[in-house]
Formats: C-alpha cells, sequence, structure tokens
C-alpha cells in the first residue's frame, strides 16, 4: 500500500484486435436485431441505441403475447374439466370464451356497461310482458 492507503489499479487497455473483434461482434447484433450493415458503419452512433431498445420492447411484446396465450390455453382446458374428470356428474364442456379477453382498463369497463346494460334490457322485458 502506498502512503495514502488506497490500492494502485491497473488500466488495461485493449489490444486493436480486440477493439476489432468487439466491433464485428457488435456488428453481428446489430444486424441480427434488425439495423442494417451501413447504419451500423456509417450511421449515428445513438441509432444503436434506439435499435436494442426497440429489441428490448420486442421481446417484453413477445413475452406479454406468449403469457397471454398460455391464459387462453389455461382457460381452454379449465373448461374441459368436466369431461375429463371421471367423477364430474355433468360430462358437457363448459364454452369456450364469448370474446377476447379484455386487456386494458377502458376495455374492462367498457365491457362492465355493457353488461349492465344487457341485464338493464332483460329485466326491462321482464317488467312488460
Amino acid at each position: 500500500m502506498g502512503s495514502s492507503g488506497l490500492k494502485q489499479t491497473k488500466k488495461s487497455t485493449a489490444s486493436p484486435q480486440e477493439i476489432i473483434k468487439y466491433l464485428d461482434d457488435l456488428c453481428a447484433y446489430a444486424l441480427f436485431i434488425g439495423m442494417s450493415y451501413d447504419q451500423y458503419w456509417y450511421g449515428e452512433p445513438k441509432l444503436l441505441n434506439a435499435y436494442i431498445k426497440a429489441d428490448e420492447y420486442k421481446m417484453k411484446r413477445k413475452n406479454q403475447e406468449l403469457w397471454l396465450q398460455g391464459l387462453y390455453v389455461y382457460q381452454a382446458i379449465g373448461n374441459l374439466v368436466p369431461v375429463l374428470n371421471p367423477f364430474s356428474k355433468d360430462h358437457k364442456p363448459r364454452p369456450y370464451l364469448k370474446e377476447p379477453i379484455a386487456l386494458s382498463e377502458n376495455e374492462i369497463e367498457e365491457r362492465r356497461l355493457q353488461r349492465i346494460e344487457k341485464w338493464t334490457e332483460m329485466m326491462m322485458s321482464k317488467v312488460k310482458k
């Protein structure tokens, strides 16, 4: 230890070959996520960051889509449980969803209002009879 009590660290520098290999590997990744060769080598450096961020968004969306697909499969299998269960009194499958699962708050509220409207119409028709 020196007189200041701090550790001395060596700064390592990469060789030109290591830098070229790194840039070539990064180029392959850029091409993979949709960037063109010319954009990577001659374009604005910030563009690579935009492509990387866009790829992250695509992966996140794909993950959500696959999760939702799993939810639909789970729902469908759950509707088949009466058929598959030998101890079930009713061996008829429950009906599959009549419409897609609501994903946004607006869609959920809109469907809630539609159910209320349907219920109101049904009750009004019974009162009129």
